[in-house]
């Protein structure tokens, strides 16, 4: 059995495919299989992955029409037969001794998952963005954390699926998939994830190179064209309700999702905001009847709320609301 399977969707990324594959190639770790899942590519991004199949025997290409960055995954995922997993985009890189050390760390501590970090590049520089291990606060690195640990702080890790090693047998048992929509699709999958990850270790490096906003990713455009995080919000629900931990979580998951939905609100593309405020109004209704006991309950959105003013609503509801917790006590 391979030890690691690498999943690549690629995806019309003919000019950053060939240095993602040159850093996953160069591993120091040898035993790999690298599963790059080609979801309907119209440039030149199958030509360079025949290339390098070529070189490296390694290399399997499954090819599928275009159904979008979760399905890739799935794809991956069905195809892939190492004792443990890791997702890399297509677009970015990797460290050449980043599979070692996670490697290293799952082994050693006897995790299901290894946390590490990203820098996140911007043209040619290199920063210490929002997925660097720098984010997380220090009682949660390098150390064996269980559910006990974060439970009252689920998103104390970065929610992407690339900054993690897998054991494979967590993903297959516990069934976590990727949610099937073109924006968020990493949400469902880090919260499946780190409800049910017997123990996690975070690995105090970063390893990972994560770009941003290239040219004709979905996260290049700052307009908001889907309801993402109002989906996330109903489907993360339902994942809580499966699991039998609604009661416990459901505030962090509202908190959360819908502070998010009335962010998106204020930075929609016009052509899709009348239908991003029926659907966010739908959501406000049925948390005031669900999840009565938050700070939403406080909060109106108006048709004419821009970003600023919803920020500013939303720090006033919660103060409001915690006036009103301080007089119940």
């Amino acid at each position: 059995m391979t030890e690691v399977s690498i999943i690549v969707p690629v995806y019309n990324v003919e000019q950053f495919l060939a240095r993602c594959l040159e850093s996953i190639i160069s591993q120091t770790f040898k035993d790999i299989e690298i599963i790059c899942v080609n979801d309907g590519s119209t440039d030149s991004s199958a030509k360079i992955l025949e290339e390098y199949a070529g070189k490296d025997k390694r290399i399997k290409i499954i090819t599928q029409t275009n159904k979008g960055l979760f399905s890739a995954r799935h794809t991956g995922l069905k195809n892939a037969s190492g004792q443990y997993v890791l997702f890399v985009d297509s677009d970015d890189w990797i460290d050449e001794t980043l599979i070692e050390k996670a490697v290293s760390g799952i082994k050693k501590y006897n995790t299901d998952v290894v946390v590490f970090g990203a820098y996140s590049v911007k043209g040619h520089m290199a920063t210490k963005g929002m997925y660097s291990v720098e984010k997380i606060s220090s009682k949660y690195k390098e150390k064996i954390l269980t559910l006990k640990d974060y439970e009252n702080d689920l998103f104390c890790l970065p929610p992407t699926a690339w900054n993690k090693l897998y054991k494979k047998e967590l993903l297959d048992i516990n069934n976590i998939k990727f949610q099937e929509i073109r924006n968020g699709e990493d949400q469902l999958f880090y919260l499946h994830m780190i409800l049910t990850a017997k123990n996690i270790f975070v690995l105090n490096e970063n390893l990972y190179y994560y770009v941003k906003n290239r040219p004709g990713s979905i996260t290049s455009n700052n307009r908001k064209t889907t309801d993402a995080p109002i989906a996330n919000l109903y489907i993360a629900e339902q994942l809580l309700e499966k699991l039998a931990l609604k009661e416990k979580f459901i505030t962090q998951i509202v908190n959360k999702y819908f502070n998010k939905s009335l962010s998106w609100y204020g930075k929609c593309d016009k052509n899709f905001k009348n239908n991003f405020l029926e659907n966010i109004t739908k959501l406000k209704n049925h948390l005031d009847l669900e999840c009565p006991n938050g700070w939403w309950k406080y909060f109106k959105l108006n048709e004419g709320d821009n970003y600023i003013s919803i920020k500013i609503k939303i720090f006033l509801a919660k103060i409001k609301w915690n006036l009103m917790k301080a007089e119940n006590v």
